[in-house]
């Protein structure tokens, strides 16, 4: 199974996806805050400095504790991030983790996120051994789903108001991306 150390660093045509360091701490709390990214994500802003570290730090603790792992995401040549995307809940006796991801709006529909988890994917399945990637997404979040289905992933089930917040109960849909299935909409898309 891949070790962590060094971090690996992923490159796309147009992004590099890094390890985060405390310094991206700004644009952590900046989109942690933003009603935006946090419409769909159904918790309260982290609109503190110290709620953003201890977000990173959640962070920092799974990658040393090879439970998950995340990158930041910046153009390439760009050190700024423009948002993250990584595994977590990462089931390693079954071979599955949750993927998720987030990013600032003002780099919303430009293709970025699909290339940025297209990659992510691909360690995921290549070097973290994974069988299964899932999705847990909104049902209102279109820009999410549009992502994941370009990818290959399946809508599997709708979990009915299975999330409480802000004194409302929402849906989840859960989508499912199989190592093959992943493999050939590779394939065909080369």
């Amino acid at each position: 199974m891949h070790s962590f150390d060094p971090f690996p660093v992923l490159e796309t045509p147009r992004l590099l996806l890094r390890e985060l360091v405390p310094s991206d701490v700004e644009v952590i709390r900046r989109n942690a805050a933003d009603p935006e990214v946090l419409r769909y994500l159904g918790r309260d802003a982290d609109d503190t400095l110290e709620s953003a570290q201890k977000r990173m730090q959640v962070v920092f603790d799974a990658i040393r504790e090879h439970a998950g792992i995340r990158w930041g995401i910046c153009l390439r040549g760009e050190p700024t991030i423009m948002g993250t995307v990584g595994f977590w809940r990462w089931n390693k006796p079954h071979f599955h983790a949750e993927l998720g991801y987030e990013m600032s709006p003002k780099y919303w529909n430009k293709g970025y996120m699909t290339e940025a988890v297209r990659a992510a994917l691909q360690f995921g399945f290549e070097h973290m051994e994974l069988h299964r990637a899932e999705a847990n997404i909104d049902p209102g979040n279109a820009g999410s789903r549009k992502v994941v289905e370009k990818l290959g992933f399946k809508q599997e089930a709708v979990l009915r108001q299975n999330w409480f917040y802000a004194g409302q109960f929402t849906d989840s849909l859960i989508y499912g991306l199989l190592k093959h299935e992943f493999a050939a909409s590779m394939a065909s898309s080369a």
